[in-house]
């Protein structure tokens, strides 16, 4: 009983050692009313990120009603219009990064600038808000290269041990594939089911992949091909976003406080403890406030933007923070092993003569707004892909052929060949279209970039991309060579009794090449980032090529996480916003065990 006694009363003398320290330091030198308001900057866990991550950690930290958290976003609240399925929200430019690749010699040629977009998400919920909302979790072979032989945390990140992660969150809603318990499950935050709209386009293409020999399975199994009708996380025929699933129903909480248009521009660091004391963040430009963390602050802000602030605040490579002559507090690979995903616009299939009366489209919107019911209550073609293994024995898809409808008017192929660009500009909402086009979207691609502090104004400039998309020859041939796998539903019987046809695009300069040579051309000009940037903070077991390790801590550094999809190593053959969601949810498991169960101590590496 007496060891038990002084084992509490020394583990509350730690905690308020550590607190009154980083109280003291807070408040030297402040007035009375100064020190008030840092009292209420001091929180247990800041989050830096309201994005899709950021929102789960939210949810899962604020349960505790001791654990006082606070959640710095960026951008903005989420609008009601984002969450109509039928509308391509990442059109919308004020919840969108808008960043750009930098310029190179082998992708992006003909896009403008010479550079491709790198959109991701800058409201509340992040990219979950601007997505393509499909639940794909990725190939059990990619999870399992996590694992590192001879490190022993890195077994948690097997697939495996990683299954439950991705079923405490889900609630799936389609009976047949919830049959499966092992891979699903009921009951979580985010419901997960297909649209029950479905037109006879749709089944053109469904039945066309059939005729090649694509079965409809549920590609969350670790099947290596299919042809589906996807899944997508909405909820009552509406997006939903991780801040619509996890945060708002808990934004009453008393220990939980969000804060909107908020910018973090450093980390408050104790160079003598090494640790991370708190941050710096703006609401308006050029006026600094403080927060201060007592037990972490987590990283979530994604693979651009944990580059940038981790860079200002002298955590990166040596080489490049000289470069700003910025301090090095830690040498480590921040911002090196940039992934993103790729594809290539400029190939197109014409579904004929398609009349759409814009005052129905006003009605359906109407439909949407009062019962949630009608077309917009759905993606559209967008609704179906195929996934495609090219390489036998490789236990997973490579390319998704992804399938995405846009309206043109039938004037603009009579009086010329439509460019590229305007086949791909959204003119109409999703479910309205007469052009397909056939998207093949490389899931694991092998050229890798990094990302680095823009020269001219690195605290407010746009963060240097060097996507390097395309660079290896591997990542091109394998994109032609779907290319050739698409063009075949050409010749199945059910879209040749359909009349589908290969739209008449604008492939300037590769008009005069011809089959290969011609693919190749357009690859290299019209490429696309998916806007999927994972790697830059990557997870590993030294920090010689990593920055975290297998509890995604940051190496060097105390009471400092990322938890987000930077820490992927490679990317997992599907989309990256349900492995960021299980991410979350186990980074939320580790954080708690080690806060629980390590009486508050936040263990060194």
């Amino acid at each position: 009983m007496e060891i038990k006694v002084f084992s509490v009363v020394c583990m509350w003398l730690t905690t308020s050692m550590v607190n009154g320290d980083l109280f003291t330091k807070a408040t030297k030198s402040k007035t009375l009313e100064e020190e008030k308001d840092v009292r209420n900057s001091v929180f247990d866990f800041i989050i830096v990120g309201g994005g899709t991550a950021g929102c789960v950690l939210a949810n899962r930290l604020s349960a505790n009603p001791e654990w006082k958290v606070l959640v710095l976003e960026a951008g903005q609240e989420e609008n009601i219009d984002y969450d109509i399925p039928g509308v391509p929200t990442k059109e919308f430019r004020p919840i969108l990064w808008n960043y750009r690749t930098e310029r190179n010699g082998f992708s992006c040629l003909s896009r403008p600038g010479g550079s491709c977009e790198v959109k991701t998400g800058k409201v509340l919920g992040g990219s979950s808000v601007v997505n393509d909302m499909k639940y794909t979790r990725g190939s059990k072979k990619d999870f399992d290269a996590w694992h590192s032989n001879g490190e022993i945390g890195s077994l948690e990140w097997k697939f495996e041990n990683l299954v439950e992660h991705f079923k405490t969150s889900e609630d799936n809603g389609d009976y047949d594939i919830l049959m499966n318990s092992f891979y699903h499950s009921r009951g979580g935050e985010m419901h997960v089911q297909r649209f029950k709209h479905m037109d006879r386009h749709m089944e053109q293409f469904l039945g066309a992949f059939a005729e090649m020999g694509f079965r409809s399975i549920d590609i969350n199994t670790n099947v290596p091909e299919a042809a589906i009708n996807n899944q997508f996380v909405i909820s009552n025929n509406t997006r939903l976003s991780t801040n619509t699933a996890f945060l708002k129903p808990v934004r009453n909480r008393k220990n939980l406080i969000v804060k909107t248009g908020a910018m973090v521009t450093k980390l408050i660091i104790d160079n003598q403890e090494k640790a991370v004391d708190g941050v710096l963040y703006e609401v308006e430009k050029g006026k600094e406030q403080q927060a201060y963390a007592k037990k972490e602050t987590i990283l979530t802000a994604g693979a651009i933007n944990n580059v940038r602030l981790l860079h200002l605040s002298g955590i990166g490579p040596k080489d490049e923070l000289s470069k700003h002559n910025i301090s090095v507090f830690i040498d480590l690979p921040v911002g090196a092993n940039y992934q993103d995903q790729v594809t290539t616009g400029g190939l197109a299939f014409s579904l004929g003569e398609i009349v759409v009366d814009e005052n129905q489209i006003i009605e359906d919107f109407k439909t949407w707004f009062q019962n949630r019911g009608g077309p917009l209550a759905s993606r559209g073609i967008n609704q179906i892909s195929a996934f495609i293994q090219l390489f036998e024995n490789k236990n997973g898809p490579n390319v998704e052929l992804a399938l995405e409808g846009n309206y043109i008017r039938s004037d603009k192929f009579m009086l010329t060949n439509v460019s590229v660009h305007t086949a791909e500009e959204s003119s109409l909402p999703l479910p309205y279209y007469n052009l397909v086009n056939i998207n093949p979207v490389l899931l694991k691609p092998k050229s890798k970039g990094k990302v680095t502090l823009n020269k001219r104004n690195p605290k407010y400039g746009r963060p240097v991309i060097q996507a390097n998309l395309l660079k290896e020859s591997e990542d091109l041939d394998a994109l032609i060579d779907s290319v050739d796998i698409a063009l075949q539903l050409l010749n199945t019987k059910e879209l040749k009794k359909a009349e589908v046809k290969l739209a008449p695009l604008d492939l300037f300069p590769c008009d005069r090449l011809q089959n290969r040579d011609q693919w190749n051309c357009i690859a290299r000009h019209y490429t696309k980032a998916l806007g999927n940037p994972i790697g830059t903070c990557r997870m590993g077991g030294n920090r010689t090529n990593s920055v975290v390790n297998y509890d995604l801590k940051v190496y060097g550094i105390e009471r400092l996480r990322i938890v987000d999809a930077s820490v992927m190593p490679t990317h997992v053959r599907g989309g990256i916003f349900a492995p960021t969601v299980m991410i979350a949810e186990k980074g939320s498991k580790i954080i708690k065990k080690d806060w629980k169960e390590n009486k508050g101590n936040f263990l060194r590496r």
